[in-house]
């Protein structure tokens, strides 16, 4: 697999770039770039990798990643499907880190915005009135031409600087370690365990796959993805059993199976320490919410 480390989304002459994206399935290859970027799900259904940050999306996930942020929408397994008919779009602005220099953030009429940056080093998850607000935004911006372009722009960032209805992703630890070959090893990994974290992986043949060692295996991934590998697996599946929660055909004993555990009792443990919360009162909840709409 030939999967470059980093990508570059803008040319010199370039601010920022508009995509209104359709496809088959989002891009399935981790990577990063050193530009910022904004990213609203239209339509489309998945796993979310930002950093060290893993969760389900759906219609209306909007995402501000600052630069060189790893990240990953992985389309559900129905989207890679030989007959498949369904479809993802994907409105994404991409724009240059200069747009908001460090000299420019320094004055204070710029702290909100010095904040939104911050933030977005770790990725930033928006909801409610603020993703309504921008999702009007992004589909007016294309209709731009020239400097308005760059206005409709400016108006995004400051709703997003004087919002409290988002969730930081990535960790605060979370570092970008990633060198040259590395996202097309992580890509690898991604792809195994995206299509076989509902039986038992085999730590043993992904290693042989990137021709390492379990051991050497172990050691290489922690650092890139600021937690084990075991952990890394059980994200997956417990982002996996959520939107299985929320489907309510499942009794939980059957989602536990289906997710990849063996047991009952392991799968409400490891649902608790990722979700912090039972996967009977995940569901209750969500039911709440439902209601309360």
């Amino acid at each position: 697999m030939s999967v470059p480390n980093i990508e570059k989304t803008l040319t010199p002459k370039e601010t920022f770039v508009f995509k209104d994206l359709y496809s088959p399935y989002f891009n399935p290859n981790w990577h990063f770039h050193p530009e910022f970027q904004i990213s609203l799900i239209v339509e489309g259904k998945g796993t979310r990798f930002v950093g060290d940050h893993v969760a389900p999306f759906e219609e209306g996930d909007l995402i501000f990643t600052g630069p060189n942020l790893p990240h990953l929408w992985r389309s559900d397994d129905a989207y890679f499907k030989k007959n498949s008919t369904l479809t993802t779009r994907a409105l994404v602005i991409y724009f240059d880190n200069e747009l908001l220099s460090r000299s420019l953030l320094e004055k204070e009429e710029f702290y909100g915005i010095n904040k939104l940056v911050k933030h977005a080093a770790r990725g930033m998850e928006f909801y409610g009135e603020t993703q309504q607000k921008i999702n009007i935004l992004l589909l007016s911006i294309g209709k731009e031409k020239g400097f308005k372009r760059i206005i409709k722009l400016l108006e995004i960032i400051d709703i997003m600087a004087n919002s409290s209805e988002y969730n930081l992703l990535s960790s605060p630890g979370y570092n970008n370690v990633f060198k040259g070959g590395d996202a097309a090893k992580m890509s690898m990994v991604h792809e195994y365990v995206m299509s076989n974290f509902k039986t038992k992986i085999a730590l043993d043949e992904i290693a042989t796959m990137l021709n390492m060692t379990t051991t050497s295996f172990c050691r290489y991934f922690k650092p890139r993805a600021n937690k084990t590998f075991s952990r890394f697996v059980n994200e997956i599946r417990i982002g996996h059993a959520r939107k299985l929660l929320l489907e309510d055909n499942f009794n939980i004993s059957q989602i536990s199976y289906e997710c990849g555990f063996n047991t009952l009792s392991n799968f409400n443990k490891q649902f608790k320490t990722i979700a912090n919360m039972s996967p009977l009162e995940y569901r209750k909840l969500f039911l709440k919410i439902q209601t309360d709409v």
